[in-house]
C-alpha cells in the first residue's frame, strides 16, 4: 500500500538476539503510557543491537493490511533514530514478507524480520 518502497534484505542480528514475536502489552489503563505492545528480551547482554528494538511501540498507521507500529522510547546516543515494525506481504516474493524492524516501513535499513 501507498508508496512505501520494499523491505531490504534483512542484516543479521547478533547471535545472542533471538528473532521473538513481539509479545502484545495489556491494555492501556487511563493515564498509562499508551503503548500498544511492548518487545522484551530474554538475554543477559545488554548489546545495542538489542537496545535499538526493545521497549513499548504505539500503533501509528497500517501497511499491506497490517498495522504498522513505532518505538515510544528513544535509544540513549541515537536519539535521532526511529524503529518501526511492520508487516510486508507476499507481493515482492516470499524473501521480503513477514514482520520487519527498521527505521522506517519498506526502508533498506532494517535490523530483523519474522516471517510468522
Amino acid at each position: 500500500a501507498g508508496g512505501y518502497g520494499r523491505p531490504a534484505q534483512p542484516v543479521q542480528p547478533p547471535a545472542s538476539m533471538a528473532a521473538k514475536k513481539p509479545t502484545p502489552a495489556p491494555a492501556p489503563q487511563a493515564g498509562a503510557s499508551g503503548a500498544a505492545l511492548s518487545v522484551t528480551t530474554q538475554s543477559k547482554r545488554d548489546e545495542i543491537g538489542i537496545q535499538t528494538l526493545v521497549g513499548d511501540y504505539k500503533e501509528t498507521g497500517t501497511n499491506h493490511g497490517k498495522k504498522v507500529y513505532q518505538k515510544m522510547q528513544k535509544i540513549v546516543g541515537h536519539e535521532d533514530i526511529k524503529v518501526f515494525l511492520y508487516y510486508w506481504d507476499q507481493r515482492d516474493g516470499a524473501d521480503f514478507s513477514g514482520w520487519w524492524f527498521g527505521d522506517q516501513v519498506g526502508g533498506s535499513q532494517v535490523w530483523a524480520r519474522c516471517v510468522s
